[in-house]
């Protein structure tokens, strides 16, 4: 359960002005000096006395000729290995000589915080743009996508007061949400493909090159849909092309995606901890048509947006993580059993940043192992593109790099279909 975040840079950076970032900027946020202990059976955070900040960093090159393969072999290495549970549970990789700059990849575990909040945190150590030397930073904007987001669940809070105004209706949502929270834990296995295998605990990592926000803007005003609708859908197309190249495939073959879904209100103040809940999203593998499956998606999509699973999951997670160890391992590994893959759509800044006064050429994510669900894919925007960072368990893909292709081949079919008449 460790959030992988790789930050591109532009230019190459000293280890002097590296540290001084951290310092002042990272270190500000408690969590990150302070290790877990555990006290009477539960786990609390202390300072760390002993915390040294270069104890964190590790410094590597890339073997030449030090291109992106290299790079994603060298990610999937560093997110193979454990984090150190004696010391506060983050570390830094720089990598030297990472395209015409260097790159730093952070390792971060869940518990310090959620995957909305952690790139909220990685984003303060950049600015809008370059200044000089104690120079005061504005703080980097939200980005419209986020502050949407943040409007849409404010407002859907809003209506909930007046929904439970009356006696039935708190009748009717209260049996909805219990009748929800008992689905939580009712394990309807995955359907058995070769994208369920055993794991082995080695991880790969993969990328999309940058896709244009206007290409899925492109694609959702000629058929509707957010841009997590048409991820959803470029995703089961990419495991359908897989399951096909195998001979895996049959008629009505369906993957169930974990899609984690933001609780937080929005807010100017970064607050750590998890505030997110999952829902279950059962994908059709069999329709090779892009357009159907949107059309497909987005319906289910609007089922599950209506429906209190996400709060009834939110409350199950809740639940789970008071029950003593062995039980929760077990109901864990049950929910694990639940889905094919993991997806999620994390929106970042709409305008490029600096880091240390270096142009932040690129921001990638990759999201934690969930138990026994091998696969995850994490859709990152940045500076007018995305990003897709898909991250796979050895013993279930051996090379990550395939499914990203599918991914770029459903885009480019969905681009081409949406207007034909542009390239």
């Amino acid at each position: 359960m460790v959030v992988t975040i790789l930050l591109v840079l532009a230019e190459p950076l000293t280890e002097d002005r590296l540290c001084e970032v951290l310092n002042r900027r990272l270190l500000a946020f408690n969590r990150f000096r302070q290790r877990l202990v555990r006290e009477g059976g539960r786990y609390a955070w202390i300072e760390d006395e002993a915390f040294d900040l270069k104890a964190h960093l590790e410094w590597r090159r890339l073997p030449e000729p030090a291109d992106q393969q290299a790079l994603a072999a060298l990610v999937g290495e560093v997110a193979s290995q454990p984090l150190k549970a004696d010391r506060p549970l983050w570390r830094c990789v720089v990598v030297e000589n990472a395209g015409s700059g260097c790159a730093l990849l952070f390792r971060v575990h869940h518990c310090v915080a959620d995957g909305i909040a952690l790139l909220r945190v990685f984003l303060t150590l950049a600015d809008r743009a370059p200044h000089p030397e104690g120079r005061p930073v504005a703080p980097v904007a939200t980005s419209l996508e986020e502050q949407r987001n943040h409007a849409r669940l404010a407002a859907k809070t809003a209506k909930m007061p007046k929904l439970l105004a009356s006696g039935l209706e708190r009748m009717r949502w209260g049996g909805a949400l219990l009748l929800g929270f008992l689905r939580q834990f009712v394990v309807i296995p995955e359907t058995r493909t070769v994208l369920r295998g055993r794991l082995n605990g080695q991880k790969r990592m993969a990328w999309s090159a940058p896709i244009p926000l206007s290409d899925i803007t492109r694609i959702r005003r000629r058929w509707g849909g957010r841009v997590n609708d048409v991820m959803l859908t470029v995703v089961a197309g990419a495991l359908g092309r897989y399951l096909r190249a195998r001979g895996d495939a049959r008629p009505r073959l369906m993957a169930r995606l974990a899609v984690p879904v933001n609780l937080r209100p929005y807010q100017e103040e970064i607050q750590l901890g998890n505030q997110f809940a999952v829902v279950f999203l059962k994908l059709p593998l069999d329709v090779t048509d892009p357009v159907a499956r949107l059309a497909a998606v987005r319906a289910r999509m609007e089922r599950v947006k209506s429906s209190p699973e996400a709060l009834a999951n939110a409350l199950m997670i809740r639940l789970v993580g008071g029950l003593p160890n062995w039980l929760e391992r077990v109901l864990l590994r049950l929910l694990g059993l639940k889905a094919t893959a993991v997806l999620t759509n994390v929106p970042g800044p709409e305008e490029p940043l600096y880091l240390a006064n270096a142009p932040l050429a690129g921001v990638l994510a990759w999201v934690p192992q969930v138990t026994s669900i091998g696969i995850g894919v994490c859709v990152l925007s940045y500076a007018g593109a995305i990003t897709i960072g898909v991250t796979a368990d050895q013993g279930v893909v051996a090379d990550p790099a395939e499914l990203v292709a599918g991914l770029e081949m459903e885009i480019a079919e969905l681009k081409a279909r949406a207007d034909p008449a542009i390239p």
